[in-house]
């Protein structure tokens, strides 16, 4: 649809040009090159938001489908689905804060930890990996054992 560069070439000439010309340039004024690398993470999210953003608004929608047991259409634009996520999570809040889920729910449960998992993924994937492998070997979790 649109001519190049593309977004994803527009994010990693800034992201590169931070990293290899002004990083060096700034390294001396401390509030500077932190401000510079808090850029160069914003611009790493951005990226990966961008990568993964179609694929978990519909696994979310999905997700939401089996919670309350029905099929509710998928809106034709990622727009839209944002929009309808943010109504079916409010009504689904609302359900939780009334007692609807009090009793066991381990779809509910899947759901609130893929979310989490997605959202770590865009967020901050570095940290994703070591609660992934704190949660596989519990010696490793800082926590463990206070």
């Amino acid at each position: 649809m649109y001519d190049r560069p593309t977004l994803q070439e527009l994010i990693d000439a800034v992201r590169l040009h931070l990293e290899s010309a002004v990083i060096p340039a700034v390294r001396e004024d401390r509030k500077l090159y932190f401000q510079t690398l808090v850029a160069i993470n914003v611009l790493k999210i951005a990226e990966r938001e961008h990568q993964m953003d179609g694929d978990h608004i519909r696994a979310e929608w999905t997700r939401l489908n089996s919670i309350e047991n029905r099929d509710v259409h998928l809106p034709s634009s990622d727009g839209e689905i944002r929009l309808a996520l943010a109504e079916r999570n409010a009504a689904l809040c609302t359900q939780i804060r009334a007692g609807g889920y009090d009793e066991s729910s381990d779809l509910l449960l899947s759901h609130l930890k893929s979310t989490t998992i997605e959202q770590l993924q865009v967020a901050n994937p570095n940290y994703l990996k070591k609660l992934m492998l704190e949660d596989e070997n519990p010696a490793l979790d800082a926590w463990h054992n206070r």
